[in-house]
């Protein structure tokens, strides 16, 4: 699956602001943001029925889990070797479009609807702040 058409676009405007230095704490609020704008746009219907946060923390929930499975051996709670290249790509323009491609599969699987690229970045460069290995020591 091709990066969406403004992906580059996006990831420069972000990279000029310094967004690829912040925290991922930072990150995260970011991501959610998105996710929110997205919703928001597309008309979600479960926004009125759950309340924006809670149905945020949802769908974000909904992202990682599946990212976690698709990335993480289980078992071994380390990346898994086909992503083992992953493991050296800093949260560089390069690095961020390289973990883009995996995390936009798995998005356009979990909700099409978020495989944007304001979300795909922000999720790429999360993912990449929180250190692969790391994260997928944690539980899904």
């Amino acid at each position: 699956m091709d990066l969406p058409p403004d992906f580059a676009t996006t990831l420069t405007m972000f990279q000029d602001r310094g967004i690829l230095n912040e925290s991922p704490e930072r990150i995260q609020s970011r991501l959610a943001l998105a996710v929110q704008t997205v919703a928001l746009q597309g008309g979600e219907r479960n926004l009125q029925d759950l309340g924006i946060g809670d149905w945020t923390l949802g769908v974000l929930e909904k992202l990682k889990t599946a990212l976690h499975k698709e990335l993480c051996d289980q078992e071994k709670k380390t990346v898994k070797d086909n992503y083992k290249e992953l493991l050296n790509k800093a949260s560089s323009p390069e690095g961020v479009t390289a973990v883009a491609a995996v995390v936009l599969k798995i998005v356009a699987v979990i909700n099409p609807t978020f495989a944007v690229s304001s979300v795909v970045i922000f999720l790429s460069i999360w993912l990449l702040k929180r250190g692969l290995n790391h994260w997928c020591g944690l539980p899904a």
